[in-house]
């Protein structure tokens, strides 16, 4: 029983580290994982968010989301975009886990003419159940975008360009 235990927390800890390093959200349009979502609000300004699952920290979020604003911009024939505002929220929930463990044992035995068979199973939990947090970032931006050079003394101006530039390696250089 021993055993049964320490394997189901090893089986645990290892499925729990591939959650965390395979599961955070893509760069993808808006799906069950979160991802990104604009719109067009009229001719050079847009609203464009990014929410991220539990499994993706804030600042992915929020690169993510300065990487789609740039993305648009160009896609559209505009050389830089101004953030006119700007907000990431964090959403938490909670729930509650523990482990459970099943041990199914079986038997024979044989005598003399005689044949017993058994079995048995058992069950329980092998550690208190526990409360889990959760956070989720969203990011979301309404933006306004140019054709020309950024202004150099406007600290909410990104060049779309320099944007894909530098994020490019993290979420893909392809525009989308």
């Amino acid at each position: 029983m021993m055993f049964v235990m320490r394997l189901a927390r090893v089986t645990q800890f290892l499925v729990l580290v591939g959650a965390l390093s395979s599961c955070a959200t893509p760069y993808q349009q808006s799906g069950l994982r979160g991802g990104y979502k604009d719109a067009q609000v009229d001719s050079n300004t847009a609203s464009v968010s990014f929410h991220g699952n539990a499994y993706t920290p804030k600042q992915k979020v929020q690169l993510a989301l300065m990487y789609r604003c740039a993305q648009v911009r160009l896609q559209d024939g505009f050389d830089y975009f101004v953030i006119v505002n700007n907000d990431t929220e964090a959403k938490q929930s909670v729930y509650m886990t523990s482990g459970h463990y099943t041990e199914a044992t079986s038997g024979s035995a044989h005598g003399a003419g005689n044949m017993a068979v058994g079995s048995a199973t058992t069950t329980g939990t092998y550690y208190p159940p526990q409360a889990h947090t959760q956070t989720k970032y969203g990011s979301a931006a309404l933006i306004k975008m140019f054709k020309g050079q950024k202004p150099q003394n406007d600290a909410n101006a990104f060049d779309a360009h320099d944007v894909v530039a530098h994020l490019g390696a993290t979420f893909g250089p392809t525009i989308q």
